[in-house]
């Protein structure tokens, strides 16, 4: 009897044993595929999709550097720039960022170290207190990499500038950033209109600055993470007589070299005697004048040419050589009666100066012209870019030319 209960607790014991190492080996699967299945769990707040590039709500962006600078003129206007240089520390790519500008900010303009962005990047949504941009990356910015952005705006002035008195003032602004900005140097500057005083202001850790008559509010901070003020309070002095300061020394410091000049010349030198230059000089100075012109013209026309593909490159050489070799004949010829009539009669010295100032400038507009056309061949300006800078220098150029052409006229009423 006492061997069959043996028998008994010994099947008991190891049906016992067989149910826990099932027990065991269950329990470790379930181990297993626990720890398999976490290591794919990412926390949300944590995760940054290129596809939606705003950050999540606790993930840091810093910042290496935002410098606001806010101007008061003298007629009343403000104008406001913002510095950033952004440097990306996530781990994805960013194609898009967000910034913050003041209240009711119009004529808001982009740029980066690309240039300026079309308003189809820029998407802004006005809030109760600042203006919220959204601006999409020609190029997005990878990790570990860094950019800078300018923006420029105005400010109405009936919404943050109040007047106390007739010559007392209070600038209002209020600081804004998203929340998850790291800021490592942080400073706003406020310049007042030349001939303003400084008052009050409404945070203790300011400088001011003086520059003559102006005068700069800077405040500045570092790891910036939320303002201590947001609300900038500033008080100043401004009398209205101020605008008309500058214009009026100006004016009047110009009636006075004129005046002085005039009795200068009047009584300490003589009289100079007019010696007429003969015709047949300034005719022929006119004449190849008109011939270096046609032949620069036919270099810029060849040069175009060239950069179009409708002419080789040996053709160009060999057409520019011989041009270049005639306009060094012309250079030297227009020296000589240069000289000649200069000798003769110093009167046309600050005509021919003003003849050869007009020449230089169109030279320089020419090799700036040339380059944008590189820039844009190489594809380092936009096609708008391209556009608004010739229209710049034509235009400054065809001011040129027409200097040119009313002293070559000049120039041949007096062979008359």
């Amino acid at each position: 009897m006492i061997k069959l209960d043996r028998k008994h607790v010994e099947k008991k014991i190891l049906f016992i044993s067989v149910a826990l190492l099932l027990i065991l080996a269950g329990s470790r699967i379930s181990l297993t595929y626990g720890a398999s299945y976490s290591s794919h769990i990412v926390n949300p707040s944590l995760m940054f999709n290129p596809g939606n590039p705003g950050l999540a709500a606790n993930e840091t962006f810093m910042i290496d550097e935002w410098s606001r600078r806010i101007s008061l003129d003298a007629w009343g206007g403000i104008s406001g720039s913002d510095y950033y240089s952004i440097f990306n520390n996530q781990s994805d790519v960013i194609s898009q960022v967000t910034f913050i500008l003041p209240a009711n900010a119009s004529d808001i303009s982009v740029q980066d170290a690309y240039g300026d962005y079309s308003k189809t990047k820029i998407d802004t949504s006005p809030q109760e207190d600042h203006i919220k941009i959204d601006i999409f990356l020609r190029e997005p910015l990878k990790p570990k990499e860094r950019n800078e952005f300018l923006i420029t705006y105005k400010l109405p002035s009936s919404r943050f500038i109040s007047q106390k008195s007739w010559q007392d003032y209070t600038l209002e602004l209020n600081l804004v950033k998203p929340e998850n900005w790291i800021v490592k140097k942080f400073s706003l500057i406020i310049s007042l209109p030349e001939g303003a005083e400084l008052k009050s202001f409404s945070n203790a850790n300011y400088k001011v600055e003086r520059q003559g008559l102006s005068v700069k509010v800077i405040l500045t901070e570092d790891n910036l993470v939320e303002f201590q003020t947001s609300h900038i309070t500033l008080e100043y002095q401004y009398f209205i007589l101020w605008r008309i300061f500058r214009p009026l020394v100006w004016t009047g410091l110009a009636a006075l070299i004129g005046a002085a000049l005039f009795f200068i010349k009047r009584f300490l030198h003589p009289v100079a005697v007019v010696t007429p230059v003969s015709p047949s000089i300034l005719k022929k100075f006119v004449e190849v004048y008109e011939e270096k012109r046609r032949l620069s013209e036919q270099i810029q026309s060849l040069q175009k040419q060239f950069r179009s593909g409708k002419l080789s490159r040996r053709k160009l050489r060999l057409r520019k050589r011989s041009l270049d070799q005639r306009l060094a004949v012309l250079n030297k010829r227009l020296a000589e009666l240069k000289d000649q009539i200069v000798t003769v009669a110093d009167r046309y010295k600050e005509m021919l100066r003003d003849l050869e100032t007009a020449e230089i400038e169109i030279e320089t507009l020419n090799m700036d012209i040339e380059r944008v056309e590189v820039r844009f061949r190489r594809g380092e300006i936009s096609a708008d870019a391209r556009r608004r800078l010739m229209d710049e220098y034509n235009r400054i150029k065809s001011r040129a030319e027409g200097r040119i052409s009313e002293i070559l006229l000049r120039l041949q009423e007096e062979n008359v």
